[in-house]
């Protein structure tokens, strides 16, 4: 499988989003390009503002050759799927996984995927990772550690005027996911999207936080496995409760 990775591309795009939100990002000790590893954090609502300069810090600045693993909905546009593969995206496909990890890439990861990126009112900084372990499980067969990393800024850019909640909690709607197929098009609601009230993001500052690296090394078991889940998203809570308290006194000191 070839990887795309336009360096000039990912920093022209990023460009944008450093500019708007200044971010800060903290943790860069834990950053080694010599030893591939799994990145791993939360998504925030849409995922096209802060995913750009999460790639362009790991690539262009600690020259970690990072491949992110995207939701099927990317590559439906040819258009869009160029650009997302210049970014160095593959499908979210376990094979498709596989096989750039046997190449030495290093992955970026949100395992809640599109519903997390769909968020809900209510539901900002939540992970929604549902019971999804197979990216563990990839880790644990290429012996990969697992970097946790924290995102905070994304989830507030938006005011949203429109909950999804509404038309997929509704008894038609409902009723229309019974057709099998119609269920499986629209990922049981899983696809329908919040609207903001404007489309002019906030400018609000964003941080992001690497953790120290984690091996996996110790799982045994499937319960094992779970546990380190749980684990492993409970430090990604807590690094974003930190994040809020560093910008709670940044601001206070600004």
């Amino acid at each position: 499988m070839q990887v795309e990775h336009d360096a000039k591309w990912i920093k022209r795009l990023s460009a944008l989003s450093r500019m708007y939100f200044t971010p800060t990002f903290l943790g860069a000790e834990y950053i080694d390009a010599s030893k591939p590893a799994m990145y791993v954090g939360n998504h925030t609502i849409y995922g096209v503002l802060d995913s750009p300069v999460i790639i362009d810090y790991l690539y262009n600045e600690h020259k970690v050759a990072v491949v992110s693993i995207a939701d099927h909905s990317h590559f439906y546009l040819p258009g869009w799927r160029g650009m997302v593969k210049k970014f160095g995206a593959v499908q979210g496909i376990q094979d498709y996984v596989r096989t750039v990890m046997q190449q030495g890439y290093s992955i970026l990861v949100f395992p809640g995927g599109g519903r997390e990126v769909l968020k809900r009112k209510g539901e900002a900084y939540q992970l929604i990772w549902k019971q999804r372990y197979g990216f563990l499980k990839l880790a644990q067969e290429f012996n990969y550690d697992i970097v946790p990393f924290a995102a905070l800024g994304g989830d507030e850019v938006f005011e949203l005027g429109f909950d999804a909640s509404v038309i997929v909690e509704h008894r038609w709607f409902k009723q229309l996911l019974k057709i099998q197929k119609l269920d499986k098009l629209l990922r049981h609601g899983d696809v329908i999207p919040s609207l903001p009230k404007r489309i002019i993001p906030k400018r609000i500052p964003f941080y992001f936080q690497f953790l120290p690296r984690q091996s996996l090394s110790h799982i045994q078991s499937v319960e094992d496995l779970k546990r380190y889940r749980e684990a492993l998203q409970q430090d990604i809570y807590t690094a974003i409760e930190q994040l809020k308290k560093i910008r709670a006194e940044q601001h206070s000191t600004d």
